[in-house]
């Protein structure tokens, strides 16, 4: 039997994805719900509840969608090497509206941005964002903070934490008080974010 020399097993791990843990915050939210980090194309391939579907900005096969600015192409709205997605659902007709996604504040809107690796390289998921009504705000709270730990910086209407890995924020916008926000963002791949300008509030 052939042995592998020590240079070559380090050549290949150097080659390799990186290893790393899923966010602690993404995995107490939902069971099914995308990590950041994910690629473009599994994310896609995470199964919807009620027909709904994932569009992206970069879709040339949109649905007619009740609000279509939401998914204006990138070519008006930013950096190409963003996709900007987030979750549909059939309304009447053959028009779709913003769908809801099961998490554990409830029904929430769900909204995905990826960035591009390299030139011509692979989108993955630099940030996830998820809205929910605001009575869910206590429920989500505790469930982060036993997960994370306390919150580094914080008031009745913000928290955050951050490791090496992810940051993440959970806040109320003054002007929507009837819904909070969670951010999920990988924090590699938010520096390849040319406008982290991504945390569009559902309407």
């Amino acid at each position: 039997m052939r042995l592998v020399s020590g240079a070559l097993i380090v050549a290949i791990a150097a080659l390799a994805p990186d290893a790393k843990a899923e966010s602690r915050a993404v995995a107490v939210l939902g069971a099914n719900l995308p990590q950041p980090g994910m690629s473009f194309d599994d994310a896609r391939a995470i199964r919807l509840p009620n027909g709904q579907k994932l569009v992206c900005d970069s879709d040339s096969d949109k649905p007619k969608l009740d609000q279509p600015k939401y998914m204006d192409p990138p070519s008006n709205r930013g950096p190409v090497r963003i996709r900007r997605c987030a979750v549909f659902a059939p309304g009447d007709g053959d028009v779709w509206h913003l769908g809801q996604v099961p998490s554990l504040a409830g029904p929430a809107r769900l909204w995905l941005v990826f960035v591009e690796q390299g030139i011509g390289g692979r989108f993955r998921l630099a940030q996830f964002s998820l809205w929910a009504k605001q009575d869910g705000w206590d429920k989500a709270a505790q469930a982060l903070i036993a997960a994370q730990g306390p919150s580094t910086a914080g008031t009745d209407r913000f928290l955050s934490w951050q490791d090496d890995q992810y940051d993440t924020t959970m806040f109320i916008d003054e002007k929507y008080p009837d819904e909070f926000a969670v951010a999920v963002g990988d924090v590699r791949l938010r520096r390849l974010m040319k406008s982290p300008g991504s945390l569009l509030r559902p309407e």
